[in-house]
């Protein structure tokens, strides 16, 4: 099921017409049919599931029927990411684009002692954070800053969270529970097929969810492999 972005949706509404361009020429390739169903997400902590009723022509706007609101997506608690701004343009936005879709609510930039003074464009970075949205049918809309010194960083977020984990080969280690050798299996875009599953079950594979988001599955790979990698390296050592 395909997702949308369309920010003025709100729990009242059982019929949501939408007229932002963008998201009509989504609308336009994705080449809906009357009856299909798609997700809405208005990025504030609303996902909720829609049918396709008509293109209207003047004004243009697709029509949807909001059937039910979907179980929310996110993560338990709030998760932000503060990170050094990465020189390649491409790396940044892979970046920022799997930590969309891995869940974090928060995102800042870092200027640090070893960032390359590079110019970022906070437009470009927001097209990409909206894709991401979409693709992991995110309910909400990550918040992007402008980009900020280590101690600015320091001194607005750290009251608001808690917990701060800073990534460092210095860092201590996660641990694990056991030391053996593992395989890791990322299913393809779509996922596995039931009978794949069943299969897999029956020669004593343990099938282990990510969360309720959908994931690439590059995504999936580094996801899995960073959780597991960092562990096996705590408790193997």
């Amino acid at each position: 099921m395909e997702c949308l972005y369309v920010p003025v949706l709100n729990r009242d509404q059982l019929c949501i017409e939408l007229t932002e361009a963008e998201e009509l020429r989504h609308v336009r390739a994705l080449r809906l049919r009357i009856g299909e169903r798609v997700a809405l997400t208005n990025g504030q902590g609303l996902l909720v599931e829609a049918e396709f009723r008509a293109m209207r022509l003047r004004p243009v706007a697709a029509v949807f029927q909001v059937l039910r609101e979907l179980p929310n997506p996110e993560l338990p608690v709030p998760v932000a990411l503060a990170l050094g701004i990465l020189q390649e343009r491409e790396r940044l936005e892979f970046a920022l684009e799997k930590a969309v879709e891995l869940g974090v609510r928060e995102i800042v930039l870092l200027r640090t002692h070893r960032t390359q003074p590079v110019s970022v464009r906070l437009s470009r970075l927001q097209g990409k954070l909206r894709a991401a949205v979409k693709q992991a049918h995110r309910a909400w809309f990550p918040q992007l800053h402008e980009p900020i010194g280590l101690q600015e960083c320091c001194q607005r977020l750290f009251p608001l969270y808690p917990r701060r984990l800073v990534a460092d080969t210095g860092g201590v280690r996660l641990q694990y529970h056991e030391c053996v050798p593992t395989l890791i299996m990322v299913g393809p875009e779509g996922g596995w097929a039931p009978e794949e599953l069943e299969l897999l079950r029956s020669h004593g594979a343990t099938i282990w969810s990510l969360g309720m988001r959908r994931l690439r599955s590059e995504t999936a790979v580094v996801a899995t492999l960073s959780l597991v990698s960092t562990a096996l390296l705590g408790f193997c050592s």
